[in-house]
């Protein structure tokens, strides 16, 4: 019997999602994911220019 693959990352990020969502109640929208995302690129832009 074959073993089954393994998740991708977008699955995992889903269960992320899904178990913080069921956790803390936090659910972000659309906008505020992008928000939080780009957030972060900018700040590890600005780390790797250091």
């Amino acid at each position: 019997m074959p073993e089954p693959e393994p998740p991708t990352p977008a699955e995992l990020a889903a269960q992320a999602r899904a178990m913080l969502r069921e956790w803390s109640g936090y659910d972000p929208t659309e906008a505020e994911e992008a928000a939080a995302d780009a957030e972060l690129e900018r700040r590890l832009a600005e780390a790797m220019n250091r």
